[in-house]
This record gives structure tokens, C-alpha cells and sequence, in this order.
């Protein structure tokens, strides 16, 4: 089998290739950036949420779903990254950057280990053993990033093991939901992707499903962190 028939090459390849423009705009340019998230979002709503919920565009029921998922999503992601972008850098791109890793997490102990399935109705590839992969990614991420993220909520309260640990299987937990939010979607209209846009990884949602999820839990932690204070 040739490299470029390889799935496995073909997501790594277009997923560094895609790292790297995505991340190269966030570097370059605030607007290009936030013009880069508008044009997923309207990819999203015009091009594969239709499929993906099996509703038309004219309908009240598919706006009312969209504003949910993933126009809230997106524009929270919009929102941190115009507050904090110029102040503290690294903090917009915590939901892309922990999501994406828990995902390579699970997906590599769940390759080599992988037998205990979590729901091989909705998702057969998911397991135990990989959803634990993605924690201890997630877990060793967030020691060595969160501490460098100067207006993280709570980043009092994250200043030791214990409390990093039980952060870090939340947001892995909800990423995971997110994935399987999307997997039960998928499988209700019975397609395996949500687009072809990106090689080896499927469309907008396929990549971007925990993110959704993790961007809009951070607004929630943001929003309580504000009300206690």
C-alpha cells in the first residue's frame, strides 16, 4: 500500500499540513484568524450540519439546533480569541490544543490497547482504555501549559496535582462528549463523516466536535469564576 493511500499517513499529513496554516493565521493575524472561524462556521451551518441532523435550512428546528451547535461554540471561540489574544496569548487556543490533544491520546492507547468498548453503538472505536490515553495526555499537558496561562479561571485554585487531576479529567470527559455527541449524530443519519473537506479526518465537525464542547465549558467556568468573585 502506497503512503498516499494509507489512512493513517493521510490523517497525519493533512493534519500537520492544517496545524500549521490554522495555527501559522492565529500567530500572523487576529483578523485572519477570526476570519478563518466565520468561514468554518459557515461551512458548518451551510455545507454539513443539514446532513448531519437531516433537517433543511428553511426550517425553524434547524436554526434552533444551530444556534446551539455550533454557532454558540464558535462564536465563544471568536470571543476568547478577541478579549484575550492581545493580553495572554496562549489562553484562545487552549479548547483547540487540549481537545486535539486528548483526542491523539485516546487514539493512540486505543489503538494498541483498546478492548474494552464504551458504546459500540454509537462509536466502536471508543474504549476505556483509549478514553484513559486521552486523560493522562490531557493531564500531563495541562501541568506543564496551565500554569503559563495567566487569565485561566481558578488559576489560583490550579497550582497543585490534585486540583490539575481533577481539571484535566473534566475537560477530558467533556471533550469525549463531544466526540460522541457528533458519533451520535453521524450515526442517526447513518454516514461515517460529517464532510470530505479534510483528508484522513472527514469534515469541520469531525475535527472540531470536542472543541465545541470544551469552548463553551470554558465560557461557563469564566462566567462562574466572574459570579463568585
Amino acid at each position: 500500500m502506497s503512503l498516499l493511500k494509507n489512512e493513517n499517513f493521510k490523517r497525519f499529513a493533512s493534519g500537520l499540513i492544517l496545524g500549521f496554516c490554522f495555527f501559522g493565521s492565529y500567530v500572523h493575524s487576529l483578523l485572519l484568524f477570526v476570519f478563518i472561524l466565520f468561514a468554518i462556521l459557515f461551512i458548518m451551518l451551510f455545507f454539513e450540519l443539514p446532513t448531519l441532523i437531516n433537517l433543511p435550512l428553511r426550517s425553524f428546528k434547524f436554526w434552533l439546533v444551530a444556534f446551539l451547535y455550533p454557532i454558540l461554540p464558535i462564536f465563544t471561540l471568536i470571543y476568547l480569541t478577541i478579549k484575550y489574544r492581545s493580553t495572554d496569548f496562549i489562553f484562545p487556543l487552549y479548547p483547540f490544543i487540549v481537545s486535539w490533544v486528548a483526542d491523539t491520546g485516546a487514539y493512540l492507547l486505543g489503538k494498541m490497547l483498546g478492548k474494552h468498548k464504551i458504546c459500540p453503538t454509537i462509536s466502536p472505536g471508543k474504549s476505556w482504555e483509549g478514553l484513559f490515553g486521552g486523560f493522562i495526555s490531557v493531564f500531563i499537558f495541562n501541568i506543564f501549559i496551565l500554569p503559563g496561562i495567566k487569565s485561566f479561571p481558578f488559576v489560583l485554585y490550579l497550582n497543585s496535582f490534585l486540583a490539575i487531576f481533577l481539571f484535566s479529567l473534566l475537560i477530558t470527559v467533556v471533550a469525549f462528549l463531544g466526540d460522541i455527541f457528533e458519533s451520535k449524530l453521524k450515526r442517526r443519519v447513518n454516514i461515517k463523516d460529517s464532510g470530505i473537506l479534510l483528508p484522513g479526518h472527514g469534515g469541520l465537525f469531525d475535527r472540531f466536535d470536542s472543541v465545541l464542547f470544551v469552548a463553551v465549558f470554558l465560557l461557563l467556568i469564566i462566567w462562574v469564576n466572574k459570579i463568585t468573585l
